[in-house]
């Protein structure tokens, strides 16, 4: 029974409430069916007025929600509430690279390939860069120019001098380092304890395969002044997202195709690969501050 009933039964005689009009505070309200009448119509009022609160606080709650929850987690995991977890795309190149593998072999410990398979299919999927071979290929191509050079080859093979393209920047993956006092189970401590200190003192601590999370870099640099243009970090962690073969993502299958060294395979495999994403993507952000013409914006060779 509402309050409104509990008056009325309370008062023979006194006219069903009507709350939806102002409360009756006249002189007749004295008698008491008139107070009673008065204070369960004010009553009423308080209480419609209360909910109406609570429920404007709960819209306002559920708003504001999800937003703060989108605020946190890594890089990664807001990469992928925003669905930018795929190799972006450049409407023209932003200069030519080759791709330069880091001072330690840091994969070997994992199994896994260079990651400059991975880079490699970054730069080939989204157009940004070109890129020139000065690995296995360039050593190929001495050879060719040798023969050329000696007589060799058939007359109009056209392979000989000023015919290379320069490169632009050099790009060079790696992942963060930390001191010799890194512990846990960061792949780095355990990593150090394998080599038995021969990193000279640092230590790999930027993959944790506990935690099957990496911390990657990507090291831009001028290949003309060898200037550092740009160093962009990048991270991922496998909570950020649900996969097993890729979850999901159509490209991360080409790593095979592209000689990937077996990153598809694993979780930590992939969450490296998804680091370097993470990584390349800002990277290509930053490229709009870089001239448009490397070799023009650079002193003039003697």
């Amino acid at each position: 029974m509402d309050v409104s009933s509990f008056a009325m039964g309370l008062s023979s005689g006194v006219q069903p409430l009507d709350c939806a009009r102002p409360c009756d505070t006249s002189l007749r309200a004295f008698g008491v069916a008139g107070i009673i009448e008065t204070f369960a119509c004010q009553l009423g009022v308080l209480m419609k007025k209360l909910a109406t609160a609570v429920c404007a606080m709960s819209v306002a709650l559920a708003a504001t929600t999800p937003a703060t929850a989108a605020d946190k987690g890594s890089s990664g995991h807001q990469a992928q509430e925003k669905k930018q977890m795929e190799i972006p795309h450049c409407t023209k190149r932003l200069g030519t690279v080759a791709i330069v593998e880091p001072d330690t072999q840091w994969w070997r410990e994992l199994s896994l390939g260079s990651p400059e398979a991975i880079i490699k299919m970054f730069v080939q999927q989204s157009g940004c860069f070109g890129l020139v071979n000065r690995g296995r290929s360039m050593a190929s191509r001495n050879i060719e120019r040798a023969m050329a050079d000696s007589g060799e080859l058939q007359s109009g093979s056209n392979l000989g001098k000023g015919q290379v393209k320069a490169a632009d920047y050099f790009l060079q993956p790696d992942i963060v380092t930390t001191n010799n006092n890194s512990g846990g189970n960061a792949f780095g401590g355990m990593l150090g304890g394998m080599l038995g200190g021969r990193l000279g003192g640092a230590l790999l601590g930027g993959i944790s395969i506990k935690k099957k999370e990496a911390n990657v870099t990507l090291s831009l640099v001028n290949a003309r002044t060898t200037e550092e243009e740009i160093l962009s970090q990048g991270y991922f962690r496998k909570s950020d997202l649900s996969f097993g073969g890729g979850g999901g993502l159509g490209w991360m299958g080409g790593l095979a195709a592209a000689g990937g060294g077996g990153y598809q395979n694993t979780d930590i495999g992939q969450v490296i690969v998804l680091a370097y994403l993470d990584a390349y993507t800002k990277l290509v952000g930053q490229m709009g501050g870089l001239p448009a013409n490397a070799a023009a914006a650079a002193p003039k060779a003697k």
